[in-house]
């Protein structure tokens, strides 16, 4: 907390708001009592991580507690943009979009100054999933009343939707206006004044959202699946929160494992083991032994890839070190033909989009380039720690 304070302070010249309650709650049912708001009913709070009035700050241990580090600084500092807005506020009549919105803001600029993640990958992250869900944006005036706003947020992919939708609109406020302008709105409550258009203009304005993220002409193609050879090498760079890494992948040998045959990758200090028939992502070996197992291979790519195309990516992930079982349920969705460069050159690629198949957010996106035979950059939203890995090719050298 401390840390977040100081970045709002000193960063976002934001007030401190002093004294500040931070309160915790162990579980969901304690939460519901005693963390949550008048307007909030107290039987339907299961999907909240965390609620703040005045100066205090409510956390639901349950929601947060064993998820990644980025998931509990997010957390952390969404609540305290709130109590920032409630600590300026002199009237209450903000709509609830601007407000969660704002608090996002808050939030995305917080662990951009801490160098965890930049605002610009957070919010390329918002324009993706807007353009995949684009038919679900609502209009912003739907999502101004409290209750409207957590009706919204409870439909299929309305979270995701109604968070991401306020993030962009709050975002193209202050790009425009400034962060100051936004400062005053909470403070006086006069949108034209702060902003210089009335809330109306805006709100038509913002529907643009939409049309913007539209996703662009997909041109016909086909990959077909590569063919790997033993002695293929890949040279990347992975960038991640506090370090960047190189790492070596290279096809050492075919074996089997359970009864499958796979292409042993020596990456790393430890081995990958790919599925032959598909590709896809089956076991991690380290000394000789499974570290992790896969039920059914993580099929980032579905061969032959072509425009448009999705697939359901289902399996259960076992971790025999932390003797932990997830299912991962993704839908992958190829959604454009784009020409990228990287450290290792330029090329054509087929840009994938993995995306969690429950609430909608995007987790992962690939870009695979035939010419070089495996991915050429991978952007992972849901690294372990929570914050994004950015890993790119730097050279490879594959058997044509």
């Amino acid at each position: 907390m401390a840390a977040i304070i100081t970045v709002c302070r000193d960063d976002l010249r934001l007030p401190v708001v002093d004294p500040l309650e931070v309160r915790l709650y162990k579980n969901t049912a304690s939460f519901a009592s005693y963390g949550t708001k008048a307007w909030i009913f107290r039987n339907d709070v299961a999907h909240l991580a965390g609620t703040a009035e005045k100066n205090k700050m409510h956390i639901n241990l349950a929601k947060t507690q064993h998820e990644p580090w980025a998931s509990a600084i997010w957390v952390l500092a969404h609540e305290y943009g709130h109590n920032v807005e409630n600590d300026l506020m002199t009237i209450r009549v903000h709509p609830r979009w601007f407000i969660e919105g704002f608090a996002e803001w808050v939030a995305a600029t917080v662990v951009d100054a801490l160098h965890w993640q930049s605002y610009a990958l957070t919010i390329r992250r918002i324009n993706v999933q807007l353009a995949r869900h684009r038919e679900f944006i609502p209009a912003l005036s739907s999502l101004s009343d409290n209750r409207d706003w957590e009706s919204f947020i409870r439909k299929p992919k309305g979270g995701v939707t109604a968070y991401t939708f306020a993030a962009a609109a709050v975002d193209r406020l202050i790009e425009k206006a400034g962060a100051a302008s936004a400062i005053e709105y909470i403070s006086s409550g006069d949108f034209e004044s702060a902003f210089g258009e009335s809330l109306a203009e805006f709100e038509i304005d913002v529907q643009k959202i939409g049309g913007e993220f539209e996703r662009r002409q997909q041109r016909e193609f086909l990959m077909r699946k590569p063919e790997w050879k033993i002695g293929d090498r890949w040279l990347y760079e992975e960038t991640a929160p506090g370090r960047k890494t190189a790492l070596t992948a290279q096809v050492a040998k075919e074996d089997s494992v359970r009864g499958r045959l796979v292409f042993v990758v020596k990456f790393g200090d430890g081995e990958e083991l790919y599925d032959k028939d598909t590709l896809g992502f089956i076991a991690t070996m380290k000394n000789g032994k499974l570290t992790t197992y896969r039920d059914e291979p993580n099929r980032m790519f579905e061969w032959p890839l072509q425009a448009a195309k999705e697939w359901k990516n289902t399996y259960r992930l076992r971790d025999f070190e932390t003797k932990k079982t997830d299912v991962i349920d993704r839908t992958m969705v190829v959604a454009n033909l784009e020409e990228i460069t990287v450290p290792a050159g330029r090329f054509i690629s087929a840009k994938i989009e993995a995306y969690n198949n429950e609430s909608g957010r995007l987790m992962a996106e690939y870009w695979y380039a035939p010419g070089a035979k495996w991915s050429v950059k991978t952007i992972n939203y849901g690294a372990e720690n929570g914050f994004a890995r950015l890993r790119e090719l730097r050279s490879f050298k594959v058997d044509p």
